[in-house]
């Protein structure tokens, strides 16, 4: 064999190992914005911070990719992204992704906006006795085939802002978002009117929300087990609540 043909052969498999560590070291993380959970404004992303020190553990870098969070799925089809975060766990999803263990909770009320400051008495004990209310949502969200299938006129957004903008403008009657996300909204975009958006007493849902990876990811289940664990370990070390207490999210359940 010449000189050169065995130079050409080591040069390839260089190049081989190289691409392959540079895949092991670095994942996509599809996301959307969902302040203080998740932002690109880095002091407004509790979670971003979570799987940063989740990524040190695994010895993964973790790239963020903000799109609108129906295109977080579709990147997770095409292998544009390995995970997604935050998403909650149902049927629909089971058949085609896999779940991590929880990295948060979170509890969803419908919201109202009263002008005149006063609350109303909107008593629902079924989503089927919200019929008469225009309900706003957005779309790619868990609950947007709960809403559509309780039979409720459902009008959707692409983001949290904009469906409060229409609350706050009376094209909507109610909206349902997670508490912390939904007040942290109402004080950053009316400081002056946070007395003015109310909440039903009665959750939406107590949810737990968590990344998802597509089942045909390559690896995806070895590097999910790997995933599992460094959050485990963060949660046991005491980094994962310092993060929560400089955040000041609060778990709710």
């Amino acid at each position: 064999m010449s000189t050169f043909r065995l130079f050409l052969i080591l040069w390839v498999c260089v190049i081989g190992f190289s691409a392959k560590g540079l895949a092991e070291t670095t994942l996509v993380i599809a996301t959307g914005e969902l302040p203080p959970y998740v932002s690109e404004i880095k002091n407004e992303s509790f979670l971003t911070e979570v799987l940063h020190e989740v990524g040190r553990e695994m010895g993964v870098n973790f790239v963020f990719k903000f799109m609108p969070w129906k295109r977080c799925e579709l990147a997770l089809e095409s292998h544009e992204a390995w995970g997604a975060v935050p998403y909650v766990q149902i049927p629909e999803r089971d058949k085609k992704y896999y779940f991590s263990e929880k990295l948060l909770n979170r509890q969803s009320k419908f919201f109202y906006y009263s002008p005149d400051g006063k609350q109303k008495q909107i008593p629902y004990a079924e989503l089927s006795d919200l019929k008469g209310y225009i309900i706003g949502g957005v779309r790619g969200y868990y609950y947007e085939q709960t809403l559509l299938q309780a039979g409720l006129h459902v009008e959707l957004v692409t983001t949290d802002e904009l469906n409060f903008r229409k609350l706050k403008a009376g094209k909507v009657d109610l909206i349902p978002s997670d508490e912390v996300v939904g007040f942290y909204i109402i004080r950053k975009r009316y400081p002056r009117e946070v007395g003015n958006f109310f909440m039903l007493s009665k959750p939406l849902d107590e949810l737990t929300d968590h990344l998802m990876t597509s089942k045909n990811y390559p690896d995806t289940q070895r590097l999910l087990t790997r995933f599992n664990a460094a959050l485990k370990k963060i949660k046991e070390n005491g980094v994962y609540q310092r993060i929560l207490d400089t955040h000041g999210v609060v778990m709710t359940f």
